[in-house]
């Protein structure tokens, strides 16, 4: 029998230091974590594909750490110092890779562009390259949890006391990193600040090991008789199915965590402090299942006695908490994509906190199980956390590559759920100490609890918090036509129908309106297309990063010149939804033969792809949307301008609606400082264009800027989008220049180091009204028309005729930005509708301000031509046809006519209008006499009638 190791003393203060040592350890590690993660997806990619993979290899280091410290462990003989040296390697390492990230992506991009369009390849050499870059940092890390096991098991009995307290501390500390990188160190210091104070912590976690490493010293095992070193021995039976039920549970729990993510984007912003939350809330109930397990195991509990039925109780509480979700949350339709962090933290503790918080147990139990069967201290904690480890690698992979997809969020919980029978009977045994059934009224409860809330699941719960989720497109009339729970997210779309047929389509991506092919959304993404397609002298290829409903790709194809045209998009089922939007293959854009698709991250496309564009333009989610800040920074701008042509141009969406004006001077400015020929323009409303040239060749000549209108494919979806004439896309003009510079002032740029400068969602709908009612101030279009005369960039783009053309259509510019404002209430329209049919020859925005567009009038004439009987609302479109072709009796009719047939809303002050536009006076003043009671007139009606009055010489009824 080989001798016991002789230990150096140490006291309850020496324990103290080294567990203040590895909290300080959880939390630079997770800080580290978090930052490589980041990084490295503006390397590789944040695909869904690159992330699993730079994960996966990030994971594999920590078990390769593991396993090295399970095999060699027991030839440490200063573990403390040792430990301390893995956290100076972690520390150094850790922070250059922050540092030098950034200078990798153009060589790593350079490695990886040959395999661009080979995913297998691409694929493999993500995961070497990410996997030898966190090599060494992550194998330290790996190593230090078994060292520090080895160091503080001092006596027999201890060792899952000691399992349970280091390793609970060290998720507590990962779970302080998590909130406090998120919250307090990454805006005011940026990635680099951040990676420093990581560093710092775990310089100070080593020095606090090196002080009390002598007390934790042990002296050499003696040799047996034969004056051989004692050999391991080879592992049981039983303690290969620990192993077995280590690897599964932890692959099962982190399976899990993959679907409570996708389940809670539901009803919260997928932003990275909602992520933080649930990761914070995740890692405290690990943590404190860990501590809660060490002090159980140091009351005399045997982990071989309640391991297996901790493992269910994991599956049974998960469960519970899914069937008890609704009403433990107190869900409501308002509370749906909050932004809340407290109502985050309700939800996560909700759903996941019981299970986390057993689990944090079932490792420790797990482990002094296994040690009892092993021994060595060293190897036993390492080859548990290593089975631990390589679970949590093949979990996530499990969960988002196959059962989601597969199955969908309901029954893949279910099944995870189910799939903990397997590790319980793993740790459970026909004889004591192995619980059985009939030995153990403990697991006998567990297992029935188990059983029961299998039998209870509520399968079908899960369509219903799917259809709350769009419940207020619902309310509008939209009806879910398909639901996709694909690896990238789970994907709605919602038609609404007119008159029976397809009117528009709109993309929900975990709870969030993503995309629309409705009137104002289909406005300004085909601008993104048409107006480079305008300016450009004679563009032949095209870049689109994220295809949406492919509003702006059909913008694309439209245009008979471009020979090529790209689309990136991160998500394959996004571009597979192109089927739904456009069941007609024929108006299906990805159908046209000079359509390429990519399914890749687009920052990825950019630093790989060999490939330069005349246009290259982009409408990616919000720029608060988890993992999206780095498609809105100057470093990705300066990607887009590299793959510019000289003479190229980006169009690029900000999207003001939901950001602060200081976040949308970091952004321009951002954009402003990469191109130098920068200006902004108007799409619709809130949803702005950025344009950006690179080496700008001037203007071409008018008549071939008027092209676009008189060609047979973007001609009429121009003026569907209500550009009907060449001048009016000059008016679309807001900034450039001296008058851009002033309106950023001192604005800091948005960049990779710092993502948290844009300062997040508005707190409350109090505040978004008042970043509205600033961004408003810039929609003036009058303004702007004084800016435009003076333009520099214009004077680049338009040529003079059409730039004096322009002048005139400020004014009807105007009239868009207040009157189609569809998040500040706008005024009647009627002395609107007058100045266009007064002073324009337009048909489109006449109908847009009457509730009407081309597309519910091409629906009505068909509906009509098929033989359908006339109707209140078949009536009232051809009236308001009729008014924008200027045919007043026909429309007055028409009008009149719906009204008799029951439409909804009061007629009669757009009949008094349409007659006094006929020169019918008495006619409408007897209308008018009829229609409006002088006692019961409202103050808006009086107002009406005086504007008529002063507008007609109407003689009004008050």
């Amino acid at each position: 029998m080989p001798a016991a190791p002789v230990l150096s003393p140490s006291s309850g203060r020496d324990r103290l230091i080294l567990g203040i040592v590895f909290l300080l350890s959880g939390a630079s590690a997770l800080l580290f974590e978090t930052l490589w993660l980041h990084l490295a997806g503006l390397v590789f990619g944040v695909s869904v594909y690159a992330s699993a993979l730079v994960l996966s290899s990030f994971m594999g280091g920590l078990a390769l750490g593991n396993a090295l410290i399970s095999r060699f462990g027991r030839d440490v003989l200063d573990p403390v110092r040792f430990y301390a040296a893995m956290e100076l390697l972690v520390g150094v390492w850790g922070l250059l890779l922050v540092l030098c990230f950034p200078m990798l992506s153009v060589w790593l991009g350079a490695m990886l562009s040959p395999a661009l369009n080979k995913p297998f390849l691409l694929n493999t050499l993500r995961f070497s390259f990410s996997f030898l870059l966190f090599l060494l940092p992550a194998t330290a890390m790996g190593a230090t949890l078994p060292l520090l096991v080895k160091a503080l098991t001092r006596r027999p009995g201890e060792f899952g006391r000691v399992l349970g307290r280091l390793y609970g501390v060290n998720t507590l500390g990962a779970c302080l990193g998590a909130l406090a990188g998120e919250t307090l160190l990454i805006a005011p210091l940026g990635l680099s600040g951040t990676g420093m104070v990581a560093a710092g912590l775990n310089v100070l976690a080593a020095a606090g090991a090196i002080g009390v490493s002598r007390r934790f010293r042990e002296e050499p095992v003696r040799e047996d008789a034969s004056g051989q070193r004692p050999e391991i021995r080879p592992l049981t039976n039983r303690a290969k199915r620990l192993l077995a039920a280590g690897f599964l549970a932890g692959g099962a729990f982190l399976a899990l965590e993959v679907v409570w993510t996708r389940f809670l984007q539901l009803f919260v912003r997928s932003t990275s402090l909602a992520f933080a939350v649930m990761l914070a809330v995740i890692l405290a109930g690990i943590g404190l299942g860990g501590v809660f397990a060490g002090w159980w195991l140091r009351r005399e509990a045997d982990g071989r006695r309640i391991t297996a039925p901790l493992v269910l109780l994991v599956g049974a509480s998960a469960l519970l908490s899914f069937r008890l979700f609704e009403s433990a949350a107190d869900l409501s339709f308002s509370v749906y994509q909050t932004l809340d962090w407290r109502y985050m933290t309700v939800l996560s503790l909700t759903l996941m906190f019981p299970a986390a918080f057993i689990s944090g147990m079932v490792f420790t139990t797990l482990g002094e199980a296994f040690h009892r069967e092993v021994g060595d201290r060293a190897r036993s904690a390492g080859l548990v956390a290593m089975a631990n480890t390589l679970g949590a690698m093949a979990g996530p992979l499990v969960a988002g590559f196959v059962l989601i997809p597969a199955v969908g969020m309901e029954l893949s919980l279910f099944i995870l759920c189910a799939l903990y029978i397997l590790p319980a009977l793993l740790c459970a045994g026909r004889s004591g100490p192995w619980p059985s059934p009939r030995t153990s009224r403990f697991l006998l409860a567990s297992g029935f609890a188990f059983v029961l809330f299998l039998a209870i699941f509520p399968f079908g719960a899960m369509r219903g918090y799917l259809n709350r989720a769009c419940a207020d497109f619902i309310k509008d009339g939209e009806k879910v036509v398909a639901t996709i729970e694909g690896v990238t997210g789970t994907l709605q779309y919602l038609r609404q129908d007119y008159l029976g047929e397809p009117y528009a389509y709109r993309l929900v991506t975990d709870g969030y309106s993503m995309s629309s092919t409705d009137r104002s959304a289909k406005r300004y993404m085909k601008l993104f297309g048409y107006f480079p397609e305008a300016t450009l002298q004679n563009p032949k290829s095209a870049l689109l990063i994220c295809f949406g409903t492919g509003s702006t790709a059909s913008a694309l194809v439209e245009d008979r010149r471009l020979s090529s045209i790209d689309v990136v998009d991160i998500s394959r089922d996004v571009l597979r939804g192109a089927s739904i939007v456009y069941p007609k293959p024929e108006r299906n854009p990805l159908e046209d033969p000079r359509v390429a698709t990519h399914v890749e991250d687009g920052r990825f496309y950019l630093l790989a792809a060999p490939k330069k564009y005349d246009i290259i333009t982009a409408e990616p989610p919000p720029p608060m949307m988890a993992g999206v800040v780095n498609l809105y920074s100057r470093e990705y701008f300066q990607l887009m301008r590299d793959r510019l042509n000289d003479g190229g141009m980006v169009t690029y969406w900000l999207p003001v609606f939901e950001i602060s004006p200081a976040d949308a001077k970091a952004i321009l400015k951002a954009f402003s400082e990469v191109f130098e020929h920068t200006s902004l323009w108007t799409g619709d409303n809130f949803n702005w264009m950025m344009v950006g040239v690179k080496k700008p060749k001037g203007p071409k000549p008018a008549e071939d800027f008027s092209r676009p209108w008189e060609a047979p494919g973007t001609g009429p979806g121009l003026r569907h989008i209500a550009v009907e004439k060449p001048g009016q896309l000059g008016a679309l003009f807001m900034l450039d220049g001296k008058a851009l510079a002033d309106y950023l002032g001192d604005a800091k740029p948005l960049t990779d180091n710092y993502p948290k400068r844009l300062r997040g969602y508005p707190e409350s709908p109090q505040m978004q009204q008042q970043y509205l009612a600033a961004h408003n101030k810039l929609l003036d279009a009058l303004a702007a028309k004084e800016r435009f005369e003076h333009s520099a960039e214009a004077a680049l783009l338009l040529p003079q005729e059409i730039r004096e053309k322009a002048d005139g259509w400020f004014e009807t510019q105007q009239i868009m930005n207040t009157y189609l404002n569809n998040m500040l209430t706008p005024p009647p329209p009627l002395p609107a509708v007058n100045y266009i049919l007064s002073g324009t020859d337009l048909r489109v925005l006449p109908l847009w301000l009457m509730k009407s567009d081309a597309k519910k009038q091409a629906i009505v004439a068909r509906v009509l031509e098929q033989g359908a009987e006339p109707t209140a609302e078949t009536e009232f479109q051809l009236g308001i046809k009729a008014l924008a072709d200027r045919d007043y009796l026909l429309a007055d009719a028409k009008l009149k006519r719906a009204q008799e047939m029951g439409y909804p809303s009061n007629l009669a002050p757009a009949r008094v209008y349409v007659l006094c536009m006929a020169g019918l006076l008495s006619e409408a003043e007897d209308l008018a006499g009829r229609a409006f009671q002088t006692a019961k007139a409202t103050a808006g009606a009086r107002r009406y009638m005086e504007w008529l009055a002063q507008t007609f010489g109407f003689k009004s009824p008050f």
